[in-house]
């Protein structure tokens, strides 16, 4: 461990990640930004490799904090805590950055004193990939949902004027709740146009949870705006402005969805009603044919024997043809 301060101190909860520990301070390692320190907080783990993982990372200067399983928002406080850098940067464990990321945010920091995030755009890798469809940053469009990702840089001071991570989103959003209470503190945001963030989609994550119940979104969103009231309050016509925009392109997307349902369903019934019309035919054919509707009666119920009948109307169907060119 050196005497001087790190510039940057990352912040990497971890629980039970072990088969992608490696890859993430493998990205760290490539930073052109090297005046860094890596807190791991290992938040319980069980997973035996995990286990050994930790017992293993490499980086130059690297602390192993332990928790029992507090949860991300707990583990990040635990850590920016012991922290000695002035800036703090969080990045899971299952997540990796490109080299420059932490190079450019801490110069974009040192140039405007008014800034208290800078982040940049991202991509997905793991079970989906692609870009991140985030929206670009606007105060707007952060008043209404987060559109800044944990990844982000900011001081440590401002970490410690806000009291940290709210700890009782245990469902998620405690990163929105954090920015929130930024901005509340008259902070700035600046995005970079590069992705150097690249979230991992995971088949199962505390996102997709979240995300798939009803009860815990309405939960927090209710939370958040008792939480922020007096931020939203001061920004009163942006906000109430984005919601009527917002309003708006939910209606036309749902009268969009409805116009492809009634043509889809228009089309279902044409295709239904022609496939109608084939086997009616078919029936009257088969009626028509004793053949065919002795073959059509013994196929379910004697498919051996059928096979040999099918044979024979192939067979008749050929003579049917040379009787003709005769």
């Amino acid at each position: 461990m050196g005497n001087t301060m790190p510039v940057v101190s990352v912040i990497m909860p971890c629980y039970n990640d072990g088969a992608y520990l490696e890859e993430a301070v493998a990205s760290l390692r490539a930073q052109t930004c090297q005046d860094l320190e890596l807190i791991i907080i290992d938040d319980g783990s069980d997973d035996p490799e995990t286990l050994r993982v930790l017992r293993h990372v490499d980086f130059p200067e690297v602390r192993i904090l332990h928790t029992d399983h507090v949860r991300p928002a707990a583990a990040r406080n635990h850590g920016i805590r012991e922290a000695r850098g002035r800036y703090i940067f969080p990045l899971d464990a299952d997540d990796t950055i490109s080299p420059p990321y932490l190079a450019e945010a801490v110069r974009r920091m040192e140039e405007d004193e008014k800034l208290g995030i800078v982040y940049c755009h991202a991509d997905l890798f793991g079970e989906a990939s692609g870009k991140w469809d985030l929206p670009d940053y606007s105060l707007r469009m952060e008043l209404l949902d987060n559109c800044i990702f944990v990844s982000s840089l900011f001081r440590k001071a401002d970490w410690e004027a806000i009291g940290g991570f709210c700890e009782d989103f245990r469902a998620g959003m405690e990163d929105y709740d954090f920015w929130l209470s930024m901005l509340g503190l008259g902070r700035e945001v600046y995005q970079f146009p590069e992705t150097w963030f690249h979230y991992r989609i995971k088949k199962s994550s505390r996102t997709t949870q979240f995300n798939n119940s009803y009860g815990d979104v309405q939960e927090t969103y209710v939370r958040l705006y008792d939480r922020h009231r007096d931020l939203l309050l001061e920004h009163i016509d942006l906000y109430c402005k984005e919601m009527r925009y917002q309003l708006v392109d939910q209606l036309l997307l749902n009268r969009r969805l409805q116009e492809e349902v009634g043509k889809e369903a228009q089309a279902s019934a044409a295709r239904h009603e022609a496939e109608a019309d084939r086997l009616k035919l078919e029936i009257a054919r088969i009626q028509s044919d004793p053949l065919l509707e002795y073959v059509f009666s013994v196929r379910e119920l004697k498919p051996k024997k059928a096979a040999r009948w099918d044979r024979l109307l192939r067979l008749k169907k050929r003579i049917r043809r040379l009787l003709v060119r005769g």
